[in-house]
């Protein structure tokens, strides 16, 4: 009896914790409303990256700054070249970036304000903010 009166008080605490955990609301991971209205920002998105999750961070910004810097009497003139060969089950793939940046306007500065990765297409989605500065 000792025994089951000693093991009671963490039964009883291991249920109330189970529940608790059960109640408490799942976290979606739902489609940002920045994606399709971005305010006076710009959102933009890069798929998967040959090079990783850091290639694709940089590749969404590169995007997304560049459609900011339009807005702004910035012309960026950019060109990428991806080619992917195949052999005896082997694929390789080679890219390359080119941009040329002409400016009317000294001073666009914006910042990544959030970022967002799709779970079903691994797709990274990035918000840019005009800075404060």
């Amino acid at each position: 009896m000792n025994r089951f009166c000693s093991s009671l008080p963490a039964m009883l605490m291991s249920i109330v914790l189970s529940a608790c955990v059960a109640s408490a609301p799942q976290a979606v991971n739902e489609r940002p409303a920045w994606i399709d209205n971005p305010g006076n920002g710009v959102s933009a998105s890069a798929g998967m990256h040959v090079r990783g999750a850091a290639a694709q961070e940089e590749l969404a910004i590169l995007r997304a700054r560049e459609e900011y810097a339009k807005r702004f009497g910035v012309n960026i003139q950019s060109s990428q070249v991806v080619a992917t060969t195949v052999a005896h089950d082997r694929a390789s793939t080679v890219g390359a970036q080119v941009a040329h940046e002409d400016s009317r306007q000294v001073d666009v500065k914006a910042m990544v304000k959030a970022k967002w990765r799709d779970p079903d297409t691994d797709e990274l989605w990035v918000w840019l903010v005009p800075s404060e500065q």
